[in-house]
């Protein structure tokens, strides 16, 4: 009789121990599922600065000017309304724009080189005659031929140097002390050049 008890209780015994194994699995598993802390969150790549947005209008300082026409790819007339900054007479005069080369109108051999009619074209489209211009100087104010040396924008702010370059309308001319804009326009001209605009698609070799 003695014997048959201390069977049932080692059977219960080890009933209660399993159980209680089972209860503490089913409690580490909701644990795991539901109660374990939240692992950080993985770190995102910082997001790249937008680039900047267009200026809104021309610089602080710069001269406005009525444009009466192009001369060529690079160079134009225009006329101050009073005497400023850059341009100290209300006489028309005439602009070298800064940090660009157009190709001629008058080649040596008396023709037009090659995209020299139509860098002309794209600086009529972009300052057209009667439109206005704000300017702006590098060191030297005057060229050999006694033209203004200029950065010019347009009255939305787009800087007209730095257009004819993205459009493969000129070459890029870096003379110093005039470096100002020259790493802006230097990437420009690069960019259409690789791109083949322009001049760089069509008079390469010519």
């Amino acid at each position: 009789m003695r014997t048959r008890q201390s069977g049932r209780r080692r059977e219960q015994r080890a009933t209660l121990f399993w159980l209680l194994v089972l209860v503490l699995a089913a409690g580490g598993g909701l644990w795991y599922a539901y109660g374990r802390p939240e692992a950080p969150p993985a770190a995102t790549a910082t997001a790249s600065p937008s680039p900047p947005a267009r200026r809104a209008g021309p610089p602080a300082g710069a001269q406005p000017v009525r444009v009466d026409f192009p001369l060529d790819g690079d160079s134009l007339q225009v006329t101050a309304d009073q005497p400023g900054p850059v341009i100290d007479v209300t006489d028309p005069v005439q602009l070298r724009l800064l940090g660009i080369d157009a190709p001629e109108l008058h080649g040596a051999d008396g023709s037009p080189q090659c995209w020299a009619d139509a860098a002309r074209a794209e600086l009529h489209r972009l300052a057209p005659n009667g439109a206005r211009l704000w300017l702006l100087p590098d060191a030297q104010r005057l060229d050999p031929y006694g033209r203004r040396l200029v950065y010019a924008w347009t009255a939305d702010g787009r800087f007209l140097n730095g257009e004819l370059a993205a459009l493969g309308a000129v070459r890029e001319l870096a003379i110093r002390p005039n470096l100002a804009h020259q790493p802006e326009l230097h990437d420009a001209v690069e960019q259409a050049r690789v791109q083949r605009r322009g001049l760089w698609g069509s008079c390469v070799g010519r």
